[in-house]
């Protein structure tokens, strides 16, 4: 069932939040602006349902600075190194909006920064916005749509579909903020991801086309373990970094929808099992959220994103999974987060 529970307007915007629910009593909340997930509710072990998204007090609040919260993010997802690209034999500048460098599309582009509109197609609620040819430097008009399903099965499946009249990079996601027992932190969490290499980055979190094997060492999450137990490494990038803000390259058996992570809250019992049919996974541990007050106040690693994606600067990594999207072709990729509870 979807129904839209709530509208507000913010200058000339119109920005509604629709409601997906299921027999089971859980609950996602989806705000157009941005397209941003702001609630998920789920039960714990003992049949509680509590919010396990990390995000801003109202609706009203996401116009205001914050981390990309819950948004969709687009045209690319992740960073390009030195703001520009090269595609066709021609040399695209970008806006660089993380020093010198192009952070989730730039600004003016910016996904989570556009009123999305929307649709309900049965139990799928479908948002869907166009990006003029040019907007923040990336060639062609791209026409996006996102659908979003509750199942019966607590599972909320993200469909991405885009096309593009001129040649160009695509690469969206969904940056939300998972907690999944409401604790200060995720520390106690325990987390898994299906990765034995990740994109080695500089300094500035720029990748360059190099692959490192990860098995045994803090960065991997291969064998299941808790944030909390490498958080604090001295391992030179997580010490860089105040934690994990990383693309691990997911093992993967042929194509399709497979499932590459899962998290676990011993306390709470819930757990969540991810899928996707993208080739990498970023996984950011809130390490700059401290004194942000949201829902409440919140510090420096609340929450886990697993943002699946194609790899960071691929665009000037050819030894990477290519984002171009050709003219014509249509854009299609699935991620699955599925909540269920452990007793």
């Amino acid at each position: 069932m979807i129904r839209k529970t709530y509208t507000f307007t913010k200058g000339e915007n119109i920005n509604d939040v629709y409601t997906l629910s299921n027999a089971q009593g859980t609950e996602v909340d989806i705000l157009t602006y941005g397209a941003r997930i702001v609630r998920i509710s789920v039960p714990d072990k003992n049949g509680v349902f509590s919010d396990v998204i990390v995000g801003c007090k109202t609706p009203e609040d996401y116009y205001e600075k914050n981390p990309y919260f819950g948004a969709t993010i687009g045209r690319y997802g992740n960073r390009i190194g030195g703001a520009k690209f090269s595609l066709n034999g021609k040399e695209y500048v970008l806006e660089a909006n993380n020093g010198k460098n192009t952070l989730h599309g730039g600004t003016s582009g910016d996904f989570s920064r556009k009123v999305w509109q929307a649709e309900i197609a049965g139990n799928t609620l479908v948002l869907s916005h166009v990006s003029p040819d040019g907007e923040g430097g990336f060639p062609g008009e791209l026409s996006v749509k996102v659908f979003f399903t509750l199942t019966e099965e607590n599972a909320l499946v993200i469909e991405y579909g885009a096309v593009s009249d001129k040649d160009t990079l695509c690469n969206l996601t969904n940056h939300s903020y998972f907690n999944l027992g409401g604790q200060d932190t995720v520390l106690s969490h325990e987390l898994m991801i299906k990765a034995r290499r990740m994109t080695p980055v500089d300094k500035e979190l720029i990748p360059h086309g190099e692959y490192a094997e990860i098995d045994g060492t803090p960065y991997s999450f291969y064998k299941p373990k808790l944030l909390g137990e490498d958080m604090f490494s001295d391992a030179e990038l997580i010490k860089h970094c105040n934690g994990y803000d990383f693309n691990y390259c997911l093992e993967r058996d042929g194509e399709g929808l497979q499932h590459f992570a899962y998290v676990y809250d011993k306390e709470s019992g819930r757990r969540m099992d991810c899928y996707t049919t993208l080739p990498g996974v970023q996984l950011y541990t809130a390490c700059a959220t401290g004194g942000f007050k949201g829902k409440k106040d919140y510090v420096n690693h609340c929450a886990l994103c697993l943002e699946t994606q194609g790899y960071p600067n691929s665009p000037n990594c050819p030894e990477y999974p290519s984002t171009v999207l050709k003219a014509g072709e249509k854009y299609g990729e699935t991620t699955v987060y599925k909540f269920s509870v452990v007793k």
